[in-house]
């Protein structure tokens, strides 16, 4: 038994990777305690951002579409603050800014409901564990993949967390293209960097090592050795959950 079959960890993705790699106090926490962090108003933007624009290639007018993305984040934050309001406010812009670059390309191909589903196996001596991944837009006939990142600043490069999402998702999808479409209220950027093998390569070391600590702790000597960052951004808006489990 490895140290993911121990826990009841049957597959990994980028974002859980990343978390290990990047705040392993809120991996511990989330992955071996259960715990579930509070959704802020940012990623929820892109989320409302990516369903107004996926209802806009797929037929439906854009007024409509971004009527359908403001709703959504409000079902979210009926009452908002001054930092909720500027997300919200950037929905529709964002869309058509989206639009504008992805119109051009035609219409995506539809998964119903769902995104399309990838995998690949990360194999070692023995034993292996899917790291799955969920495509935003895929146009086959030109052989393309697009993911959507609304930021209210475009990056120059790729940051690693978005270089190993890339990563993943070309060696699913072999031939493919994958590019990454960045788009703030203003303007927009197509990325597609970092060397797929080498992102490949030290992600595997991460997996590696999240495997032996997993085989060498139970999750609650995980929570009472794995050091604590209380200054993390990945703890604001839960700092009450992580006094309770960490004590500081």
């Amino acid at each position: 038994m490895n140290g993911f079959e121990k826990h009841g960890i049957d597959h990994l993705s980028a974002s859980s990777i990343n978390l290990w790699t990047n705040a392993p106090d809120m991996w511990v926490a989330k992955y071996l305690h259960g715990h579930k962090s509070n959704f802020g108003p940012a990623p929820r933007r892109g989320q409302c951002v990516e369903t107004a624009v996926n209802m806009a290639l797929t037929g439906t007018d854009v007024e409509t579409a971004v009527e359908r993305g403001l709703e959504q984040f409000d079902r979210t934050f009926m009452f908002g603050d001054q930092a909720t309001t500027k997300e919200r406010d950037v929905i529709a812009p964002m869309t058509r800014v989206a639009l504008a670059e992805l119109e051009p390309l035609g219409t995506p191909a539809e998964s119903g409901d769902e995104q399309a589903k990838i995998s690949i196996d990360a194999a070692f001596d023995g034993w292996s564990i899917p790291v799955i991944g969920f495509l935003d837009f895929t146009y086959p006939d030109q052989g393309l993949i697009v993911d959507l990142k609304t930021t209210n600043r475009i990056p120059s490069v790729m940051s690693p967390d978005h270089q190993l999402q890339r990563a993943i998702y070309s060696a699913a999808m072999g031939n493919a293209a994958v590019k990454f479409l960045y788009v703030s209220a203003k303007k927009a950027s197509w990325l597609e960097d970092g060397n797929i093998s080498d992102v490949l390569a030290g992600a595997k070391v991460q997996i590696e090592r999240m495997e032996r600590f997993l085989t060498l702790h139970s999750a609650d000597d995980a929570l009472a050795c794995v050091p604590c960052n209380p200054n993390s951004f990945y703890w604001r808006g839960d700092e009450d959950a992580r006094r309770e489990m960490f004590g500081i």
